[in-house]
């Protein structure tokens, strides 16, 4: 039963394709392209002028300085340093986390101390190890939340393009197309196919600001997810109805000051809004106990009660609930809050990732345009590129690697 998300999901694809074939057998034209039934391409030279000619017309009313400045300032930023995102969504009171470069060689130092010093995967985690795992429906994640990060991941890629498309047009490089393509529901992805001539007859603060606009919009989608998380956080009703999360006990639950019904609304004065925060606050724990807070819904009282961390174990039920024992409660998420989540924590992911300093991601592209002025061989800087290229994926490879054998990925 473990892997029955992942074939349910795999069986969908296969429909989609046969009602594609069927279509085409039937004499319907349609713009998608499939190779050897498991990869699909969508291509739409319309995108250009419907959607990115007028955004980029959008974007000549801002400076250029400021556009410049704005997107390549903030992608060296989470290139070499932090990607500057408040993670209070996660309850974690930090403002950004540390960049991809930064989080692997770290890895690769936390995973050397592990074998060394005989870690514990937890205790590898407890002095930093950040576990990286692939999303896989109905092994990693289940399928309901699957469906979520469909959405968010959509939304973030589409974004990601057409903010590269955007941009390349306002300084009047052309733009032969854009589209979609995914393999199987399990790899997703979007492209807008710049002119690369063009490109490279640029400045390079221009060249650079084009690979810089995909991770800055990321950022920006970050944003306004955590925006709108705090803004229903306000008001413990909006809470109750777009975010609540339900407290049940068990009938053996000795607790009176709580009772079944009620909504947690914070832990040790940090906000909860789903099952992600609080598994990441009840993780972080040190003490013996806790003080939870929860809204009665019925007459609107607040009540607060301390609680032991003795012995505290918790185990996902699949979906997005969590049973949190010994206390007896089982925590159950809203839609709103799951959507917003994973809008959040997948482009934050996609700011991180494209970030990276490897072919080929933006941040790739971008140091290399940055090396074109100094090392003028193109055969040497390609050379160059391509070694760095492969000893920092290696690095994410010993990570996922890690992260799998040793389970971690649960935690994910």
């Amino acid at each position: 039963m473990q892997y029955l998300g992942l074939i349910a999901v795999i069986a969908a694809w296969f429909i989609i394709v046969g009602v594609v074939y069927l279509l085409r057998f039937l004499g319907v034209k349609v713009p998608i392209k499939i190779y050897y039934g498991v990869f699909i391409m969508l291509r739409d030279e319309e995108l250009v002028k419907d959607i990115i000619a007028p955004l980029g017309n959008l974007l000549r009313r801002v400076p250029s300085w400021l556009v410049i400045t704005l997107t390549v300032g903030l992608f060296l930023i989470s290139m070499f340093v932090i990607v500057p995102i408040p993670l209070t969504i996660m309850s974690v009171n930090a403002w950004g986390l540390p960049s991809m470069l930064y989080l692997m060689v770290r890895n690769l130092v936390l995973m050397a101390v592990a074998v060394v010093h005989r870690l514990s995967p937890i205790e590898a985690v407890e002095k930093g190890f950040t576990p990286l795992a692939p999303l896989i429906p109905g092994v990693t994640v289940s399928l309901y939340t699957f469906i979520y990060i469909i959405v968010a991941i959509g939304i973030g890629i589409l974004l990601h393009e057409l903010a590269h498309g955007a941009v390349s047009s306002r300084y009047g490089i052309r733009i032969k197309s854009g589209g979609a393509f995914a393999l199987l529901f399990l790899a997703f992805g979007g492209f807008v196919e710049i002119d690369e001539e063009e490109l490279r007859k640029m400045s390079l603060p221009i060249r650079l600001t084009v690979y810089s606009s995909g991770v800055f919009m990321n950022i920006i989608l970050a944003y306004i997810a955590a925006a709108l998380v705090g803004l229903a956080l306000l008001s413990p009703q909006l809470t109750q109805g777009l975010l609540g999360t339900t407290i049940v006990y068990t009938v053996n639950s000795t607790d009176i000051a709580l009772k079944s019904g009620y909504i947690i609304t914070a832990v040790n004065g940090h906000p909860i809004a789903s099952v992600y925060t609080l598994i990441s606050i009840l993780s972080s724990v040190n003490a013996s106990n806790v003080t939870v807070t929860a809204l009665n819904p019925i007459n609107g009282a607040i009540v607060s009660e301390v609680l032991s961390t003795k012995n505290l174990t918790m185990e996902l039920l699949g979906y997005s609930a969590l049973y949190v024992s010994p206390w007896g409660v089982v925590v159950e998420s809203r839609s709103f809050y799951n959507l917003m989540f994973w809008i959040y924590t997948l482009n934050l992911t996609l700011a991180l990732l494209n970030a990276f300093p490897a072919y080929p991601l933006d941040g790739g592209q971008f140091l290399d345009a940055i090396l074109a002025s100094v090392i003028k061989d193109q055969a040497l800087r390609s050379k160059v590129m391509i070694g760095l290229s492969v000893v920092l994926w290696s690095l994410i490879g010993l990570t996922l690697y890690y992260t799998l054998i040793t389970g971690l990925y649960r935690l994910i």
